[in-house]
């Protein structure tokens, strides 16, 4: 739970300045149980009692209105920091998801990393920062209460030290249970976010084929696996809770007899026991609380150690790059399992060069392009970037030289400007000069806003020439040595396709590289080379 910690230390102010809060709502609290003998201390007053005790009775319910005042500035402090811990948690995700290779990323469906944003997040705040929280708050009551306990009569105080030690041992014994169902659950929750994207992001084929009724069926199905495994964590959890109410209510009981017990022998007064009433159910609430919360931060332990960060920093000892004469491909080979892919394979791109990399479907086409972008490090042979191999680079620096387009094209929901920029400072004669390249001028003069105007989800409001066209603009601005477009016109009618082709092949300091299984012969022309994969 090394985040926890790393945490805990960089908000140390402000959760100090929460707890206090929360500790000084205890206190009001507790002072306000303890308040209610000043009643009865009223009622044995000598003189005028209906007077002492209309005045007591306005000072106690001053004291109430006190406390609860506290208590909702504590709330609203644990809201303030709440916003800011879960920021900087889904933070925390976003470097786990950024660090993963790309190997070991796309082992995962999209759910499971929306899950660890969502349920997860939710999830460690609730068990670590919540229960944290109300920790201190218990812990606070439970000392507080104790001492007006002591107060009242020492050996009330006794019992109730030896009973918060009970308390305090009994639940220990499902830690190890409440670990492994929280990580069960949290697997769980996964699956079922994956799963539930799934079926909305395949609607349409229900919808299309007339089994409207199988969204509902998987959605079911889905949901009774998590429950089932939800129900479980719940049932755990609901037995400790069970557990420590009745050592709560037992101590309770056992604290108003000795209560009455010292009343009898003399060593309290018999009115102290309406305190005691009040100021047991504090005491024992707040020291079952804390001992549930103790367990509960323990049980969190699972969904911390999902996000550590186990890579060894390697990012030291690789080579950057300053620039790609060449990119040299030798006797590459690659299998997937125990199905080979590529075997053998020699290619050479010069920078400035234009190439194309033909194939049928399944001839290693994709595949060979992940080779050299650096996204399949499983590979025999070697890829050379000039004088540097690529297991010697720092890969990240690989991009800042090669832009890569896919037939597959993802847009953020977000702004046009955005999508083409990813956010990076160009000005608008930059995007516009790259909108003009890829033949999107028109499109942008009929948007409402220009530039600013908001794309919806994956450009689902696009044609799919259009959406090429963005993804390719997103490539060109970067002023990369390489392009290489893996069917990165298919969409695009013949015109469209050929004037973007020829804009490419005609920029003499741009090397191309064409993935297809179609090459235009009118683009074969100006290839320096072609290269087959059989």
């Amino acid at each position: 739970m090394k985040q926890y910690k790393t945490l805990i230390q960089k908000n140390f102010g402000s959760i100090v300045g929460v707890a206090f809060l929360n500790i000084l709502m205890s206190f009001a609290m507790v002072f306000a149980g303890y308040s209610l003998s000043f009643l009865y201390t009223a009622y044995e007053y000598k003189g005028d009692k209906v007077k002492a005790l209309l005045y007591t009775f306005a000072i106690v319910l001053f004291i109430w209105l006190l406390a609860m005042f506290m208590y909702y500035f504590s709330l609203v402090a644990k809201s303030k920091i709440q916003q800011k811990l879960k920021n900087e948690l889904r933070l925390m995700v976003g470097n786990k998801i950024g660090s993963l290779s790309y190997s070991d990323f796309v082992d995962k469906d999209n759910g499971h990393y929306v899950s660890w944003m969502t349920n997860d997040v939710n999830e460690i705040y609730s068990q670590s920062f919540t229960s944290l929280f109300s920790g201190i708050e218990n812990l606070a009551t439970a000392i507080f209460s104790l001492g007006a306990l002591c107060l009242l009569s020492p050996y009330i105080g006794l019992a109730a030290i030896v009973l918060l030690v009970i308390i305090s041992v009994l639940p220990q014994l499902t830690g190890k249970r409440l670990q492994k169902v929280n990580a069960e659950r949290s697997e769980a929750l996964e699956v079922s976010t994956e799963s539930y994207k799934d079926v909305v992001m395949g609607a349409s084929i229900f919808f299309l084929t007339g089994l409207r009724n199988r969204i509902c069926e998987r959605i079911v199905a889905a949901s009774e696996k998590v429950e089932t495994v939800c129900y479980r964590f719940n049932k755990t959890n609901v037995a400790v809770q069970i557990l420590i109410s009745t050592v709560s209510m037992v101590g309770q009981v056992i604290l108003l007899l000795v209560t009455l017990l010292a009343a009898v022998i003399g060593a309290t007064p018999a009115g102290a026991a309406l305190s005691v009433g009040n100021l047991a159910g504090s005491f024992f609430n707040g020291a079952g609380e804390l001992v549930q919360c103790f367990m509960t931060v323990k049980a969190s332990k699972p969904l911390w150690e999902k996000f550590n960060d186990n890579d060894a920093d390697i990012s030291k000892s690789k080579d950057t790059i300053s620039a790609i004469p060449e990119i040299k491909l030798e006797n590459i080979s690659f299998q997937y399992d125990d199905r080979p892919v590529l075997k053998n394979k020699n290619y050479t791109f010069c920078a400035g060069g234009k190439y194309a990399i033909m194939g049928e479907s399944g001839s290693g086409k994709t595949t060979l392009t992940k080779i050299i972008l650096g996204l399949l490090p499983g590979y025999t042979g070697n890829v050379w970037y000039g004088e540097q191999e690529q297991k010697d680079i720092l890969i990240e620096e690989l991009y800042n030289h090669v832009a890569y387009v896919d037939q597959q094209v993802y847009l953020f929901q977000d702004t046009l400007r955005f999508n083409i920029t990813l956010g990076l400072p160009y000005t608008d004669e930059e995007v516009m000069a790259v909108i003009r390249r890829c033949c999107l001028e028109d499109y942008v003069r009929s948007l409402p806003e220009g530039l600013d105007t908001i794309i919806m989800e994956n450009g689902k409001n696009l044609s799919g020439g259009q959406r090429q066209r963005i993804a390719l603009a997103r490539a060109l601005i970067r002023k990369v040595q390489y392009i290489i477009l893996d069917e990165g016109t298919s969409a695009l009618d013949e015109a469209n396709a050929l004037d973007i082709e020829n804009d490419l092949l005609n920029t003499p300091e741009l090397g191309v590289i064409i993935i297809t299984h179609n090459l235009r012969d009118r683009i074969r022309k100006k290839l320096t080379a072609v290269y087959s994969l059989a």
